[in-house]
């Protein structure tokens, strides 16, 4: 009997010595996620503003900006963090009522019912006993029914209660005369229910000194938080302050609203010390996000990017990161959701779309790494607003002129055509001196300085060293050879050229967009038959290089690690495709064209499938793609069909890039149709521009079907096809041919 004793007596402390081995955290570990919403870096950085409890949460922890636009929501941002995917809200037209705002305690009184009556008599669902209902659930669901992508409203409180996790809301940003309870859009779970917690207009009371007349009750809310602590595993706080802020930012002056926004901040930092202060015996993390942006100042950047702080014990300093950016700094409104359920051990469930956040070790501060980046991203986002409304209208006014210059032939005066080519070889010339530009941090003004300065360098070093015969070769082999060793090296010119990513508005973050890629492609066959020109340079030795560097092009877009964009690869290949067969065909047929198309197919999915297996496939956009596919079927792929043929149709009505595609093929038309001599004497001297111009228009065919922004990749393609058979038949060497 002893020994048995002995024997349970030492497994039981063998026992608690494995347990005390696992970490702290393992058992007790909380989080607190805090909505400070309508605020800006600038405003928590301002030295004039007092934050030193944020403050110490930067400096233990991490810190970046988030993206709350995901690719064009401007609504619904409380939805998307709680759905980890962009959900929209509705207003009503006659109140002005937001939909998302529309949640009440169980127990309050509203037109003589409870909340929970009225909930029930919404939905049909039997309300809960206690905790916080969302009224306007069913409304939600059906606004946002028609979604183009994997949503489900709720998620992140429905699978933490399947994972037998309790969530919390606490607090609102009720004003005198609306309630403003969207925090719970954030921790509900599918039903609109969150089991726990205060958002009821308690906690608001009445303050005469601030302009929008109430305010947060500190106490009230501290007693209240404590409360939902000692039984919720997450908290989801929201004292409201800053918000209420904004609701009134019309009707005070700009120095009025800075003290007020200022004094908003700073309250709010001192409750957030006390809340930390008051949650004992749990380790708690804290999370701070900002579901949307304020407008921006006088002076101030585009605020598309909104503070995100992390401080755990797990994370430790540095800047955050996730696989929806692939940057460091960067983060997704739609990643918090799946990171908050990592964080407790519950798997996403496949209609989250984003991806839980890391933190990236820095050298240095990581404050000031995010300042200085702040401020270039402000810069390169100014840069990027006045190009792009420059360039497509530019485009289409050259284009439209050239093509009036081709079907007038001789009658066009010499120095108007010298002034047209000198325009059409500063537009190829752009994008490259738009890719130089981002080698090093730059004011707005001071990149478009540069811009216009490298590309006139570049047009004049193109037209000189050719004899003015050729300017427009140099600038496409340039732009070919800068994105693909950039591609290869990082993407650091990419990542910082104003005709490429816009995080602001949560474009892209990776990879090479449709923009540049429209440019490799028309810059890449027009590239590669000057190269192959004259005729005593295009021997086999010459043509296969030629054809291996166009099929290397398309793969190394296809690539997750490189290009990470498979619709414009799919249209390099068709590009390339089209233009190696006439290599070595004079003519092409249907069978030669789609044998060509299959080959190079097989050659990109064959590396894009090695790439994933190498990355795995939660490493970029195309392995979450494929494995939706395996989970869903054709209906991931119908989906994604959807989504960029609906995209397509919306930016081909409003784009003004469709006035740059109409313009090039205006040229293109004037070419086949009225067949100028200056025109025929170009394609019989350059024997590989005609195939190229055909791959061209059938690349670009293919970017515009294959993507959701195809208009604007098909229309950088065919501007290097209709301004280098502009260019060169504008000038006198094609007369002197014709002759």
């Amino acid at each position: 009997m002893t020994l048995r004793w002995f024997g349970r007596v030492l497994a039981l402390v063998c026992w608690l010595l494995g347990v005390s081995s696992l970490p702290s955290w393992a058992a007790h570990e909380k989080l607190l996620l805090v909505v400070l919403d309508k605020v800006t870096w600038h405003d928590l950085l301002s030295e004039d503003v007092s934050v030193p409890v944020l403050q110490g949460l930067m400096q233990d922890g991490a810190v970046g900006v988030m993206c709350v636009r995901t690719a064009g929501g401007y609504g619904g941002e409380y939805l998307t963090i709680g759905a980890g995917s962009r959900a929209s809200s509705r207003r009503d037209p006659m109140t002005g009522a937001d939909a998302e705002a529309n949640a009440y305690q169980v127990t309050e009184i509203l037109d003589g019912s409870t909340a929970g009556q009225v909930f029930a008599a919404r939905s049909g669902w039997r309300p809960p006993t206690g905790g916080v209902v969302h009224l306007a659930i069913g409304e939600l669901l059906r606004h946002n029914a028609s979604a183009d992508h994997p949503l489900k409203l709720g998620l992140l409180g429905g699978a933490l209660r399947r994972g037998g996790l309790r969530v919390a809301c606490v607090g609102n940003a009720d004003t005198l005369d609306s309630a403003h309870r969207e925090l719970v859009a954030i921790g509900m779970d599918e039903r609109g229910v969150v089991p726990i917690g205060d958002v009821s207009g308690r906690f608001v009371v009445r303050d005469r000194s601030v302009p929008y007349g109430v305010t947060f009750d500190p106490d009230a809310l501290l007693s209240a938080v404590r409360r939902a602590a000692a039984s919720a595993d997450l908290i989801v706080l929201d004292p409201g302050e800053t918000s209420r802020v904004e609701l009134c930012a019309g009707h005070m002056t700009l120095d009025a609203l800075d003290a007020v926004r200022r004094r908003a901040i700073e309250k709010t930092d001192r409750f957030l010390g006390e809340v930390i202060s008051s949650l004992t015996g749990e380790r708690w993390s804290v999370l701070v996000v900002t579901p949307g942006t304020r407008e921006a100042g006088p002076g101030e950047s585009d605020t598309g990017l909104a503070p995100v702080i992390w401080s755990s014990a797990r994370a430790g300093a540095g800047l955050l990161t996730s696989p929806s950016t692939g940057r460091p700094g960067i983060v997704l409104n739609t990643d918090v959701a799946p990171s908050v359920l990592e964080y407790f051990g519950v798997k996403a469930p496949r209609e989250a779309v984003g991806r839980a956040m890391t933190v990236e070790s820095t050298e240095g501060d990581p404050i000031a790494r995010l300042r200085s980046d702040l401020v270039r991203h402000g810069a390169v986002e100014a840069a990027r607003y006045r190009l792009f409304r420059a360039i497509p209208v530019l485009s289409a006014i050259v284009l439209f002129v050239a093509a009036f210059f081709l079907l007038v032939g001789e009658r066009v005066p010499a120095i108007a055509r010298m002034l047209l080519r000198a325009a059409l070889l500063l537009l190829v010339s752009a994008p490259a001196a738009m890719l130089l530009a981002a080698l090093r941090p730059l004011s707005a003004d001071e990149m478009l300085l540069t811009v216009g300065a490298v590309s006139v360098a570049l047009a004049f070093a193109a037209s000189w060293i050719t004899g003015w015969r050729s300017g427009h070769v140099l600038p496409c082999l340039v732009v070919v050879a800068l994105l693909a060793y950039d591609l290869v090296r990082g993407q650091q010119m990419l990542y910082w050229s104003p005709f490429s990513y816009s995080p602001v508005a949560g474009a892209r973050f990776y990879g090479i967009g449709n923009e540049y890629a429209g440019v490799l492609l028309g810059a890449g066959l027009i590239g590669g038959a000057s190269l192959l020109w004259p005729r005593e340079r295009s021997g086999r030795g010459e043509r296969i290089a030629v054809a291996v560097a166009l099929l290397l092009l398309a793969v190394l877009v296809g690539m997750p690690r490189f290009g990470a964009n498979l619709g414009m690869s799919l249209a390099l290949a068709v590009g390339a495709s089209v233009f190696i067969v006439y290599l070595w065909r004079g003519a092409v047929g249907w069978p030669e064209a789609l044998a060509a198309l299959l080959a190079v197919t097989v050659l990109i999915s064959s590396a894009v499938v090695i790439d994933l297996v190498y990355l795995g496939p939660e490493a970029s956009h195309i392995g979450r793609w494929a494995s939706a596919v395996r989970a869903e079927g054709w209906a991931a792929i119908a989906g994604v069909l959807s989504r960029k043929m609906s995209m397509n149709f919306l930016l081909l009505k409003v784009s003004s890039w469709t006035d740059a595609a109409a313009g090039a093929l205006a040229v293109l038309a004037v070419a086949v149709a009225a067949r100028p001599a200056r025109v025929i004497a170009v394609l019989r001297e350059r024997v590989w521009l005609s195939p190229a111009l055909i791959a061209c228009v059938t690349g670009a065919a293919a970017a515009f079907a294959l993507n959701d922004s195809g208009i604007v990749a098909a229309s950088l393609t065919l501007l290097y096809a209709a301004a280098s058979l502009s260019y060169v038949s504008l000038g006198d060497v094609a007369l002197e041919q014709h002759r």
